[in-house]
This record gives structure tokens, sequence and C-alpha cells, in this order.
């Protein structure tokens, strides 16, 4: 990324308080610990942080510039350091964006974006894979779908790149309208609403409005990509001006499942259509929420031309990323499931229901811990979520967290024994327990929130009896 001091002025209508070198900047930093010569430095505020304290760090690392919302000049010390443009601005994150939003529209490249409650990451993981076929793409990193991260994945846009396919992650209302006006994207995937965010956003109905500021927020010559199956995201896409591709099981749907094959967990024969186009593809992941998955990410390469081919092609070369239902199978004959990047209701019922139905000789133990922002709907959400556990075939609790008592009471409502149902304080007694407990044969599924970090509870078992 290059720009001069005159392009993010124009862009973001900053103020110059100070005027430093005679060159353009080759990128952003909103982190002095990343920070690279060159750089343009956002200091950012937020509850448990302020960038400003770190404008002086950044001009020693040699930032080219720095952008504050305060009126005091950083200071610098002038020896062996170049002199710094000095930017304010109203909103230091909504300069970002604008500088990220001008950069994105020098580029060639065309863009697809993609939100939903689940699935999201697993789809850009998918439509990456497929589009690499053909294209050079670039994608977010990790967590990068945030008014933070996606500024910072599209820095690295280059002209080298035909595709962008950008993940769009949201707590509360307007945070997809503002991202999709940053990347203006010519395709848009929504792959389904759930109860998830509903601190802020309290319904699923609510969810799925927020999730459609995609679609509401794209040019009308773009093409909208959404889950015919959603009751509450079909009508949204339905109402888009432009192209429209749906995905699902209904017969009206273009991109339509046909048949799957799974005989155990290690993935699955998917078979579905294009229209009348029949396609097959082996994938590497098991379960009914990954053909969704995979229908979306075809239809998002379908809508940038990609052929059935090399549709079917990328799909089987794609890949599953660590903590996404990633199988561990550990030296004592135990396979572990490490789901624990992140959940709500509708992604822990798909985890039961696709380990549920896997081939194994032993038990099916999970290891649960809490679902977060689920606002007041939390105790009763958790103890729905024991009970399809039940339903699933699960035969071992092992539950940690604020809400574990609320799993325990859906489990044993359910009719499950309470000598099969443990809670714990501390992930070293859950894992010492869990130790004990499990055989070879058994499948053992780790699934919660990320901010409770069971991938703790993966490592350990992985340290103790190899993998």
């Amino acid at each position: 990324m290059e720009f001069s001091a005159d392009n993010f002025m124009t862009s973001s209508g900053a103020q110059m308080m100070a005027e430093g070198v005679k060159r353009p900047a080759c990128g952003i930093a909103t982190d002095t610990r990343t920070l690279k010569k060159g750089e343009l430095f956002f200091a950012l505020q937020g509850p448990h942080f302020d960038g400003h304290a770190f404008c002086e760090q950044a001009i020693e690392k040699g930032a080219w510039g720095v952008v504050v919302s305060r009126t005091r000049v950083p200071e610098y010390q002038s020896t062996g350091v170049s002199p710094p443009w000095i930017f304010q601005v109203k909103d230091t994150l909504q300069a970002l964006g604008d500088l990220a939003g001008w950069w994105r529209r020098q580029m060639p490249a065309q863009c697809v974006a993609i939100t939903g409650s689940n699935g999201k990451t697993t789809t850009k993981e998918m439509a990456a894979q497929v589009l690499s076929e053909r294209a050079e793409v670039l994608k977010n990193k990790g967590t990068e779908n945030n008014h933070i991260g996606l500024p910072l994945t599209l820095s690295r846009l280059e002209k080298k790149h035909e595709v962008a396919i950008l993940e769009m992650g949201m707590n509360a209302p307007g945070e997809i309208a503002r991202l999709t006006q940053i990347a203006a994207p010519q395709v848009g995937i929504i792959t389904n609403a759930a109860a998830a965010h509903l601190e802020k956003l309290h319904t699923v109905e609510e969810v799925a409005k927020a999730k459609a500021e995609l679609f509401a927020a794209m040019d009308a010559q773009g093409t909208a990509v959404f889950n015919v199956e959603d009751p509450c995201i079909r009508p949204l896409g339905e109402k888009f001006p432009g192209k429209k591709i749906s995905f699902g099981m209904r017969k009206e749907a273009l991109i339509r499942f046909e048949h799957m094959e799974q005989e155990d967990l290690s993935g699955m024969e998917l078979k579905f259509s294009i229209g009348k186009e029949r396609l097959k593809a082996r994938l590497c992941v098991a379960g009914l929420h990954n053909v969704m998955n995979a229908l979306a990410a075809a239809g998002g390469a379908f809508a940038l031309g990609l052929s059935p081919a090399e549709i079917e092609k990328g799909l089987e070369n794609f890949k599953p990323l660590k903590m996404r239902f990633e199988q561990v199978q550990l030296g004592n004959g135990v396979r572990l499931v490490n789901d624990a990047y992140n959940a709500n209701p509708l992604s822990m019922e798909a985890a039961f229901r696709t380990v549920g139905a896997g081939r194994r000789s032993g038990r099916f133990i999970a290891v649960l811990g809490d679902m977060k922002e689920l606002g007041e709907q939390s105790q009763t959400l958790h103890a729905q979520v024991g009970q399809k556990g039940v339903e699933a075939g699960i035969d071992r609790f092992f539950l940690i967290g604020e809400f574990a008592p609320h799993f325990a009471q859906g489990i044993l409502a359910a009719g499950l024994p309470q000598d099969n149902v443990r809670i714990f304080d501390q992930v070293d007694s859950l894992v010492a327990a869990l130790e004990k407990e499990m055989k070879a044969g058994d499948v053992v599924l780790v699934k919660a929130s990320r901010a409770m970090q069971l991938e703790r509870i993966v490592d350990a078992l992985k340290y103790k009896f190899g993998a």
C-alpha cells in the first residue's frame, strides 16, 4: 500500500498539524509492536487502550506519520528520526476505514464479502481455495474481520490480486453496513442468522437484519448469494435488486444439495448441482453445516464465473483451519474434535449432530464452555443446548464456565444420569478428570466461545498422550 499525504487528507478529511518528509507512506499500522518503518500509525481508542499514548513510540520506530484525534502534537527526538507527518481527524477509526476504502478502489480486484452467524470463516476459506484455482486471491488473516482488521487486510491489496475475499463480523447494528462501504464488494454472501450477539440485537430477526446490511449497502450491479433455507435471511436476500444466487436444499435453489455420504468424521462425499449441472466433490470436513458452507462458497465462485470443474477441484483441495472441527488423534486411541474457536446455539447443535452421526467404537464425550454474548436469554439457551446434546447421543459431559449449571439443567431434564455430568471451576481439574475418564475409541468434542480458551484442554491432552 502506498499513498501520499494528499491522498490521505482527501480520503479522510484529515487536517495536517505538522509536515513530514516528502515521500509516500508504505502502509498502515494500529499497533506499535508490529509497525514497520514508513507506515502511517493510527492512534485508535478503545475501552482498554488508547493509541495516543504510543504516538512517540511509533515515531521513534520510524513511522511515516501519526493520526490523532486530539490537538496535542506528539513529540519526537529529531536525532536519527525523519520528521513525521501529524494529522488530526475527528475519529481515527473512521479515518482508518476511509483510507482503506480509498485504496481498495484504486485496485482492480473484485471483492467477495461474507457474513453470517455461523460458517463465515469456513466459507471464506473454501471460497478462497476455489477461486485460487483461477485467480490470485487475498483473504483476511485470522480474525481480521472488523473495523480494524478489514482495513488492515485491504492495505495488503496489490495490483496482482484479482479477487479479495473478506469475512465481515459484527455484534451491533450498522457495523456490516460500514464494512461494506469500505470494501465495496461485487459479491455478498450471507451464510445464516442465528442466536448470537443477542446482548445488542436481542432477537434472531434483528441479527438477520444486521447481516443483511451487506446486501442493502452493496451496489445493485452486484450479486447477492444467500441461504434459501434460513427463514430470516431468505426474504432479505430476495429483496436485493441485482443478481441473486440462492443455495440450499430446496428445488428452487440455484446451488442445490443433492446427496452426501459420511462414514466418519474425516470427511464426506458431496453431490450438488448448479442449475442443471451436477457436481461431486470429496470434502475433508464432515457435517451438514459444512455442506451449507460448501454450497455458499460455490455460489460465490459461480458468481465470479468459475466453471463447475474449477469449483469441484477447489472444494476438494480445501483444508480446514485449526480449532474449527479440527481432528486430533491422541496416542491413547481417543479422537479429539477441537472446535474451540467459537460457539453459539446453532453451531453447538451442528457439532453435536455431526459427531453423533460419525462412526466410533467408544463413547461420545463433550467438553463444553460458555457461549458468550447471548444477553438475557443466556441461561435458557444454555439449558436448551444441554438438552440437544443428550438428544444427539452425548454420553458424558464435562462442563466449565459461568453457565455450566444451566447446561447441566437441560442435560438432566433430558434424562441423562447425574453421574454423567460434571462441572469444574478450573481447566486443570477438568483435564485431570478427563484424562482418567477417556478410553480408546471415545470421541471427545471440545467447544465453547473464543473467550473461554478451551484449546488449553486440547493442548494439555496432546502433551499428555501425544498426537
